[in-house]
């Protein structure tokens, strides 16, 4: 029972590693420069918005304000005090400069007034932001009503809990906001999930980057940590970190935001596992090196790092429960860039990965790590997995010729030379007999290998005509070339007698060195070309006689008798019906001469009429045409008639 109950325990270890999800990427060094570059382009500044985005990133990166225009004048022009929005940016730019003083007339009074119930969480939000930029007191207790009022009266949106929780964050700790809090829980359930990898929102960005830095904003503001599971804020920082090629101002600030709080807060930081140099291990490379970092490819201190598992294409493990050491004291990576001087991005840690004499391929490598001084905040510090390459240099060794007679199968000649030596003579053969050649890939270790690419190219030294045959292993990994130059004389060599070099060409992603090696000079005789072959040869290109195409040519009328007596037998039954009237006396008394009892009869005869002629001398379309004509009008006739009838009828 007990061993059962251990058993169960793996297991449920097991599959939680296999389900288990970090970080893949990181906002390096170079991206952050890049973003930098987005914030001082944007000067000259047009509008408010911009300025206050891109003054806010350039001092996040402690870079200094352009001077291309004075700003504290351009945002005292352009701040219109009738728009909430456009007070909310000018004093964000006013506070964000340090020296600028926003005096604006009866600023206080109307954003104020904008904090009432009913009006929508953006204006509450700007309007409160505005008014601590500003200096001014904020009233709790009516932007907390204002907040309620909004949440129950406006649709159910992310951007506006994202207002809600931004709100939240400038008011005093003491505040009850609560409601608000739990928002998070909320909002972060209407995220989409893409490939169990990603998370966002609707929107994209902006919404996804909000919902993040307000929810550990808010976080850090009432110490309490924000209701997101560790699995989703790995999620959330991986789409993140798929977006960090953006060219606006608006959507660099808001990424780059969020990114920092994520690398840096109270309750969840994202350890990245990155590969550090080449993912090519190799006999003069054995090490695999990787780092440790935040999403902002900042140090998270010294840590232990597991390679809990190495595993190629097919699923066979090399190496399990292998811990790197700590590099070198120079491998302390310290980058200097135009971010500045010192940025420690991170310690680097090794393993030999070629001690456990891996086969030529591609690995994954999943990789623990654990903070040496305990660090609560860290998640995602299990699973990372991470795709090295080994690769190896190959060698022929010894290589077999062969030429075997083909109708008494035994072997004319045999040779054999050691790569890279070539076969010093010519060999002949003729198409009574085969060749076949034998050798085996090894790489530098000793093992047999079977190339993704490995063929035999043979090339007329005449025509330069090149042929590639395809060498094919058997179970032992040693391959074999059989050419039967008598089968294939007409569709690879045309019957084209002279000499070929015969070349092996060998290459695959893990070889470090491919090659063509020049095997041996070959003398082919085919015989002569068949007198059928050498036809289709001439005629192959050439002009080919002109197909005019006819339709079937109609089968012959039947005699005039013939058609003459079938008319005769087709008017025989209207004979008989009109001598049957006579005998048993019709009754034609209630015939009535009017217009459409006589239109109807004529219409009648007509289509009859119209049948006969369709039969010997219309077309089909023709008759459709006449037939609407005639039948349309008999109709209407047929219809007026049996009215009469009825009509009479009734009366009687």
């Amino acid at each position: 029972m007990a061993a059962r109950g251990v058993s169960l325990v793996l297991l449920l270890a097991l599959i939680g590693l296999s389900q288990s999800l970090s970080a893949s990427s990181v906002l390096s060094l170079q991206d952050q420069t890049k973003l930098r570059k987005i914030f001082q382009d944007a000067s000259p500044f047009t509008d408010l918005e911009t300025a206050d985005y891109a003054v806010k990133g350039l001092k996040f990166f402690k870079s200094e304000i352009p001077t291309t225009q004075d700003l504290c004048k351009f945002v005292k022009e352009k701040v219109d005090i009738n728009d909430i929005k456009s007070i909310y940016h000018a004093s964000s730019v006013s506070k964000t400069l340090g020296n600028c003083n926003l005096a604006l007339n009866d600023a206080e009074k109307k954003l104020n007034e904008a904090i009432v119930e009913g009006a929508k969480a953006s204006t509450i939000f700007y309007a409160v932001s505005s008014l601590k930029n500003l200096g001014m007191k904020v009233d709790s207790n009516a932007v907390i009503k204002a907040i309620r009022a909004a949440a129950s009266s406006e649709e159910d949106s992310v951007m506006s809990s994202v207002h809600s929780l931004n709100t939240a964050i400038l008011l005093p700790k003491e505040t009850d906001v609560g409601f608000i809090v739990d928002m998070v829980e909320d909002v972060v359930a209407q995220a989409d999930e893409i490939d169990n990898t990603y998370l966002q929102f609707e929107g994209g960005l902006v919404p996804t980057a909000e919902v993040i830095a307000a929810s550990y904003k808010l976080g850090e503001h009432l110490k309490k940590k924000p209701s997101i599971q560790e699995e989703q804020v790995i999620k959330f920082a991986n789409y993140l970190l798929t977006r960090k090629h953006v060219q606006s101002v608006k959507d660099t600030f808001f990424l780059l935001r969020a990114l920092n709080i994520l690398s840096n807060n109270d309750f969840h930081v994202p350890v990245v596992v990155q590969l550090y140099g080449t993912p090519l291990i190799s006999a003069d490379n054995k090490i695999f090196k990787v780092r440790v970092t935040n999403v902002m490819d900042k140090a998270l201190g010294k840590m232990s790092v597991t390679a809990v598992s190495a595993t190629d294409s097919e699923g066979t493990t090399v190496l399990s429960n292998k811990e790197f050491k700590a590099g070198a004291d120079d491998d302390f990576i310290v980058i200097t860039s135009e971010l500045g001087k010192g940025y420690y991005a991170a310690h680097s840690y090794d393993l030999d990965f070629m001690a456990s004499k891996p086969s030529p391929g591609v690995y994954t490598v999943t990789v623990n790590v654990k903070p040496q001084k305990e660090d609560k905040r860290l998640i995602g510090t299990s699973g990372a997995q991470l795709k090295v390459k080994v690769v190896t240099k190959v060698t022929m060794g010894k290589v077999d010729l062969s030429l075997v007679d083909k109708e008494h199968s035994h072997t004319v000649k045999s040779l054999s030379t050691n790569y890279p030596n070539k076969f010093d003579k010519t060999i002949e053969a003729d198409f009574h007999q085969k060749i076949v050649m034998k050798f085996a890939i090894k790489s530098e270790a000793g093992q047999l290998l079977t190339p993704h690419q490995a063929f035999v190219r043979l090339t007329n030294q005449k025509t330069k005509q090149e042929i590639f045959f395809v060498p094919e292993p058997d179970s032992s990994k040693m391959y074999k070339f059989d050419l039967d130059l008598g089968a294939t004389a007409k569709d690879s060599f045309a019957y084209r007698s002279g000499k070929y070099d015969m070349d092996i060409v060998i290459g695959d992603a893990v070889i470090q060195n491919p090659f063509e090696w020049s095997a041996c000079l070959l003398s082919l005789t085919f015989g002569e070309q068949p007198p059928k072959a050498k036809k289709e040869k001439q005629t192959m290109y050439s002009t080919k006689p002109q197909i005019d195409h006819q339709f079937r040519v109609p089968e012959k009328r039947p005699p005039q008798t013939v058609s003459t007596a079938f008319t005769v037998l087709v008017f025989v039954p209207l004979l008989i019906m009109f001598v049957v009237w006579f005998k048993i006396g019709a009754n034609i008394s209630n015939f009535g001469f009017s217009l459409s009892t006589i239109v109807f009869h004529i219409g009648l005869g007509a289509i009859f009429a119209l049948y006969y002629y369709f039969w010997i001398k219309l077309d089909m379309f023709t008759t459709l045409k006449v037939l609407a004509v005639i039948g349309g009008i008999t109709f209407l006739a047929a219809n007026s008639l049996l009215s009469g009838i009825a009509a009479r009828r009734a009366k009687r």
